[in-house]
Protein backbone atom coordinates (compact mmCIF):
# COMPACT_ATOMS: atom_id res chain seq x y z
CA UNK A 1 0.00 0.00 0.00
CA UNK A 2 1.29 3.92 -0.87
CA UNK A 3 1.47 6.40 1.67
CA UNK A 4 0.99 9.62 1.08
CA UNK A 5 3.13 12.39 3.05
CA UNK A 6 1.79 15.81 2.44
CA UNK A 7 4.98 17.15 3.34
CA UNK A 8 6.63 15.46 0.36
CA UNK A 9 4.39 18.71 -1.68
CA UNK A 10 5.69 21.39 0.53
CA UNK A 11 8.08 23.90 -0.96
CA UNK A 12 11.50 24.25 0.42
CA UNK A 13 14.57 25.90 -0.04
CA UNK A 14 17.35 24.28 -1.82
CA UNK A 15 19.93 26.53 -2.36
CA UNK A 16 20.71 30.69 -2.22
CA UNK A 17 22.51 32.02 -5.26
CA UNK A 18 24.26 35.39 -5.42
CA UNK A 19 24.74 35.27 -9.30
CA UNK A 20 21.80 34.85 -12.03
CA UNK A 21 23.19 33.01 -14.41
CA UNK A 22 24.27 30.26 -11.49
CA UNK A 23 20.51 30.07 -10.81
CA UNK A 24 19.20 29.74 -14.08
CA UNK A 25 22.08 26.87 -15.06
CA UNK A 26 21.12 25.22 -12.09
CA UNK A 27 17.09 25.59 -12.46
CA UNK A 28 17.59 24.38 -15.98
CA UNK A 29 19.69 20.96 -14.81
CA UNK A 30 17.32 20.45 -12.56
CA UNK A 31 14.41 20.97 -15.02
CA UNK A 32 16.55 18.32 -17.60
CA UNK A 33 15.79 16.02 -14.91
CA UNK A 34 12.13 16.28 -14.30
CA UNK A 35 12.41 18.22 -10.99
CA UNK A 36 10.14 21.47 -10.74
CA UNK A 37 11.67 24.54 -9.50
CA UNK A 38 10.90 28.38 -8.63
CA UNK A 39 13.37 30.53 -8.52
CA UNK A 40 12.52 33.10 -5.78
CA UNK A 41 13.69 36.53 -5.23
CA UNK A 42 15.03 36.69 -8.91
CA UNK A 43 13.22 39.95 -9.25
CA UNK A 44 15.71 42.01 -7.07
CA UNK A 45 18.89 40.23 -8.66
CA UNK A 46 17.95 42.47 -12.13
CA UNK A 47 16.90 45.57 -10.06
CA UNK A 48 19.39 45.88 -7.82
CA UNK A 49 22.44 43.88 -9.54
CA UNK A 50 24.96 45.37 -7.07
CA UNK A 51 24.87 44.96 -3.40
CA UNK A 52 21.96 42.92 -3.83
CA UNK A 53 23.09 39.49 -1.29
CA UNK A 54 22.41 42.68 1.36
CA UNK A 55 18.86 41.96 0.04
CA UNK A 56 19.10 38.14 0.31
CA UNK A 57 20.09 36.06 -2.69
CA UNK A 58 17.66 34.11 -5.53
CA UNK A 59 16.17 31.71 -3.48
CA UNK A 60 15.81 28.03 -5.64
CA UNK A 61 12.56 26.33 -3.93
CA UNK A 62 11.97 22.53 -5.02
CA UNK A 63 9.51 19.81 -3.31
CA UNK A 64 10.31 18.38 -0.14
CA UNK A 65 10.74 14.79 -1.81
CA UNK A 66 13.20 16.19 -4.46
CA UNK A 67 15.72 17.91 -2.28
CA UNK A 68 17.96 15.63 -1.72
CA UNK A 69 18.00 14.68 -5.56
CA UNK A 70 18.00 18.83 -6.51
CA UNK A 71 21.12 19.06 -3.58
CA UNK A 72 22.79 16.17 -5.53
CA UNK A 73 22.84 17.76 -8.89
CA UNK A 74 23.49 21.20 -7.93
CA UNK A 75 26.84 19.86 -6.13
CA UNK A 76 27.63 18.14 -9.84
CA UNK A 77 27.60 21.48 -11.40
CA UNK A 78 30.57 22.37 -9.33
CA UNK A 79 29.83 26.11 -9.01
CA UNK A 80 32.52 26.79 -6.62
CA UNK A 81 35.38 24.77 -8.13
CA UNK A 82 34.86 21.72 -5.26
Amino acid sequence: MLSYNRNDNEIVLCREFSSDAEAHIAQAALEENGIEVILDNEIFSRIYPIGFNSLGGIRLMVRNRDLNKASEIIDSLNFYGE
